[in-house]
């Protein structure tokens, strides 16, 4: 007979991770499959390419639609998606930026 060890204690069955900006609340896919993606096209020099892939992986569908709504310039699209990564990635260098 094999051996069965349960790890569901180990395991943190949490909600996606939120970006706020001003009332809208953008939801992260922070699945590991995702992450595992994210994290191939992360790189110190993104370019316009790797921002818009990185924003269909990272964010869910509804969270798309808002992010678009916005309107953003690219500098800002580019902040919200690496905020996003960052978040979802564990850093919590998206909560120092967000002055709380």
């Amino acid at each position: 007979m094999s051996k069965i060890i349960d790890i569901t204690n180990k395991l943190a069955f949490e909600d996606n991770p939120r970006l706020k900006i001003k009332d809208t609340e953008l939801e992260i896919d922070a699945t590991a499959e995702n992450m595992l993606k994210v994290m191939g096209l992360v790189s110190d020099r993104p370019t316009a390419k790797d921002v818009e892939e990185l924003c269909k992986i990272i964010f869910t569908d509804d969270s798309k639609e808002k992010l678009s709504k916005m309107k953003l310039s690219f500098s800002d699209y580019q902040k919200v998606v690496m905020a996003a990564v960052e978040l979802a990635s564990g850093n919590d260098d998206a909560d120092k930026n967000s002055g709380e």
